[in-house]
Parts: C-alpha cells; sequence; structure tokens
C-alpha cells in the first residue's frame, strides 16, 4: 500500500490530503487546510508529495513552426525565442503539444503552457524536502489530469469553479485544447450567476467555432458549479450539449456526496501525465544527488559484503591452491624436459626462409591486373606474363584483335588508349604497338610496373587516311 500527500497551493493557504492507494483505489485518510507558513512545519518528516499550485501569471500561447521541423530541441529553442518575441521575460518552465491541424496549413500551431520560474519556486520552496516531490504543476493541468481519469470521451468540456474563479478546458484525444481561468466581479448573487452562464457559454461558443472540424459531446462540472441546478440547465440550454458532473468517487473513497467537489484540484494533483508536469531545475538536481547518494550507498554496502565473502573464500581455499600450484609446476617440468627443440642453426634458416617468403609475397599479379580491369573487359587479352625483380613488379599483357572496317579499329583503339590513359598514375606504363592497319589488325603490348618512376607514355601517331 503506498501513501502520499495531494497538496493545493492557492494564495495563502494549502489544501492537503493524506491519501493511501490500495489497488485501484485512492483512500483519503485525512484533510487539512494550512496557513500557508504552517505547511513547511506540517510536512516535516512526510514523504511523497504532488502538489498543483495556483499561478497568477501564466505563459498561455499558441505558436505556429514550419511544419519540416521535427527535432524537439530545435522547436523548444524556437519556442523561447518567439515567447521572447512577445516581450516574455525571465525564466520560464513550459510544456508544449500541437494542436489539430487542417492538410492546407504548412506550419503546425502548437499549444504552449508555462509558468514564470521565479514565483513558481517561490511557492515550492514552502517544502522543505523537495527531493521528495513527485509532481507538480498548476491548477488547470490537475483538473486535466482528474477529468481525463473520470470522463472517456473523445472531445468534451471540462468546467470547474471556486469561489468566482472559473477554469474552462477543452479536451480532445487526451490532449489540452484549449484552456481559460476568469474572475467573475458581481455585487450580488443574481448577477454572478449571470455573469458565470455568460462567461462560460462564450467560451464553449469561442472554442467550438475555433476548432469546427471537432465534435465535443458534453460539458463536465466541478466544484461549486456542478450543485447549482440553475447555473446547469442555462448552461445546458446555451450550448445545447449534454451536461455531466465531474465525480471521481467511484475510485476515490473517503469523500461523502459532493465534498470531494471541494478539493478536485488536490485530488487531481496523482493524475497529472509527466509532459503536463513543471519541474524547476533545482528540485531535478536534489532528486538526481538523492538517487546517486543512494546508489552509492548501496554500492559501497555490497562492495564491504563481497570483499569479506571473497577474504574467507579465499582463506579456505589457499592451501588447495598452493598445492594445485605446485602439482602444476612439476608437470611443466616434466613437459619442458620431453619436448623436441631446435638448434639455433635451424631457427636461422627458418627465418631467412620467411623473410624471403615475405619479401616475394608482397607482390601478386592481381596487383598488377586490377588497374587494367577495364581494358580486360573492353578486349580479352591474348597473352599475359609477370614476373619480379628486385622491388619491382612488371606485367605484360598482348591484346590483339582483328576488324572488318578501318573506321570500327579506328574506334576501338582511341577507346582502348583512352583507357591506358586512365590508369592509376602511381604505376609505371608504356605499350607497344604492332597494329597493321592495311589488314586491319590491333597488336598492342601493354607493360606496367610498379615501384619504379612513372613515365607517361606516348600515343603512336595515327597514320592518316589516304582519299
Amino acid at each position: 500500500m503506498k501513501h502520499f500527500y495531494a497538496i493545493n497551493i492557492q494564495n495563502e493557504y494549502a489544501t492537503v490530503l493524506f491519501v493511501k492507494k490500495n489497488g485501484d483505489f485512492f483512500d483519503i485518510v485525512e484533510q487539512q487546510v494550512l496557513e500557508l507558513f504552517e505547511l513547511t512545519s506540517f510536512l516535516e518528516k512526510k514523504k511523497s508529495f504532488y502538489i498543483t499550485l495556483e499561478q497568477n501569471e501564466v505563459i498561455d500561447e499558441k505558436i505556429s513552426i514550419e511544419e519540416i521541423i521535427k527535432n524537439d530541441d530545435v522547436i523548444g529553442h524556437l519556442i523561447i525565442k518567439k515567447l521572447h518575441d512577445t516581450n516574455i521575460r525571465g525564466k520560464t518552465l513550459f510544456n508544449y503539444h500541437p494542436l489539430p491541424k487542417n492538410e492546407s496549413d504548412e506550419k503546425i500551431t502548437y499549444q504552449v503552457d508555462g509558468v514564470f520560474e521565479d514565483e513558481y519556486v517561490k511557492a515550492l520552496n514552502h517544502i522543505t524536502a523537495q527531493h521528495e516531490i513527485k509532481s507538480a504543476t498548476t491548477n488547470k493541468f490537475s483538473l486535466f489530469g482528474i477529468s481525463c481519469e473520470c470522463i472517456k470521451e473523445k472531445s468534451f468540456f471540462s468546467i470547474h469553479t471556486q469561489a468566482n474563479k472559473i477554469t474552462t478546458i477543452a479536451i480532445h484525444n487526451n490532449e489540452l485544447l484549449f484552456s481559460r481561468v476568469n474572475t467573475i466581479v458581481a455585487d450580488n448573487a443574481d448577477i454572478r450567476k449571470l455573469n458565470l452562464v455568460q462567461e462560460i457559454t462564450q467560451t464553449i461558443s469561442y472554442v467550438q467555432q475555433h476548432f469546427r472540424e471537432i465534435r465535443f459531446s458534453v460539458v463536465v462540472l466541478s466544484g461549486a458549479l456542478s450543485i447549482d441546478d440553475v447555473i446547469t440547465d442555462h448552461i445546458y440550454m446555451s450550448s445545447n450539449l449534454p451536461i455531466a458532473v465531474l465525480y471521481p468517487n467511484t475510485f476515490i473513497r473517503g469523500f461523502e456526496a459532493e465534498e470531494a467537489q471541494h478539493y478536485i484540484y488536490s485530488l487531481g494533483s496523482f493524475f497529472v501525465p509527466k509532459k503536463s508536469q513543471f519541474m524547476p531545475q533545482q528540485i531535478l538536481a536534489k532528486k538526481q544527488y538523492l538517487l546517486a547518494s543512494n546508489a552509492l550507498l548501496f554500492l559501497s554496502s555490497a562492495a564491504v559484503f563481497v570483499a569479506l565473502f571473497f577474504a574467507f573464500e579465499q582463506l579456505s581455499s589457499y592451501m588447495d591452491a598452493l598445492e594445485r600450484y605446485d602439482a602444476t609446476k612439476e608437470r611443466l617440468q616434466r613437459v619442458i624436459h620431453s619436448t623436441n627443440t631446435h638448434s639455433e642453426e635451424e631457427l636461422q634458416k627458418g627465418l631467412a626462409y620467411l623473410e624471403m617468403k615475405q619479401k616475394y609475397m608482397q607482390h601478386h599479379p592481381i596487383d598488377l591486373l586490377l588497374p587494367i580491369k577495364e581494358l580486360v573487359k573492353l578486349q580479352k587479352p591474348q597473352d599475359v606474363k609477370w614476373n619480379f625483380l628486385d622491388s619491382a613488379a612488371k606485367l605484360e599483357v598482348t591484346f590483339k584483335r582483328p576488324f572488318e572496317t578501318l573506321k570500327e579499329l579506328y574506334a576501338f583503339e582511341k577507346d582502348f588508349y583512352a583507357k591506358v590513359g586512365a590508369i592509376d598514375a602511381a604505376f609505371a606504363r608504356n605499350y607497344q604497338s604492332k597494329t597493321d592497319y592495311t589488314k586491319l589488325f590491333f597488336d598492342v603490348t601493354l607493360t606496367l610496373e610498379n615501384g619504379k618512376k612513372v613515365e607517361k607514355p606516348v600515343q603512336q601517331q595515327m597514320r592518316k587516311r589516304k582519299r
């Protein structure tokens, strides 16, 4: 069974729920409403905190980026630049996700939600054991989390009211499509109800018109709004959408009737997906430090245990190892005495043979045949000779071929010499031509050598045909 604390911080107060999770059910063991200065001492020596905060200033922007950009780091840097372009200054923590787009759109519009880090961290500093923070976010994402947990619809509105503050979110495919937080100012209860209905219905109408391709199926109400039938009826008549109440009592036990409606933000804090959380770097660093410290402590303890274990094992096996060493040494001495060995003279002869073999195996006919691969493909050689002398290898290849016309001979000869000219310049090459133009017979012997200075061959001047 897991134990944790769900905490909602708003203005100068904090609502704290002590929760036990048993299987798929959450049991509310204790609930407290504390002044903010009491929170630090109350949470002393306690663990596992799920926190949701009310922030007066938040980032709620829609930013368009070229569709071709897919890298998350690049998208993040572009969002930061565009936020600065809209005069948003200071350190921020933000998340983003793409909104539905039309096929004709060349850009992707991202919903960007965030907080200003300084004010956000200031609120979190009331919690001393920050490494015990498992989740931290703002109220609208807490409402988003518990709404997705309770309502299994593709597209719907979730609206929460607390005092004069209205939080409206639109959810599509488990993504936050739209959000608005507004405060109603009214002189009396009737005007307050009228303003609430007007604000909610106008927001629903705006979202429906802005996302025409999405069909919303229901309006889900929570908080003080959910128990006022008059306001509920007005919202239904204005939006023409079914009305439902956010009711987590089926899997959260410990509340009676509508009591859970007073703790929606606190309850939602442990259903917030990781991508909707805002975790400052200082908290992440503390968690990583604690994780590393625990890992080192575990490794140190394990190392001591292993050292003691092996010390005992080595002590008990030392005598056996010593006996095996003596036996092995005796066997090796017997093998040395019984093994045939070669004299120094024989070893010198073997070394000379290996050196000679190494020298003459450095070259192979294939080393010189590869550079004339294109010539061989053009005409199969009539004769091939290869020899090796000192440090140079030499290849002589004779190509012969008869032709029907002088034009064919000329074209072949031109192609042949072009391929000769393309041979790697690292090889010395020359050729001897015995071509008989009267008999239309091509006859050339090509010599290719490595290990010698390269000499550019001189092509034999073609005879001019008599007209």
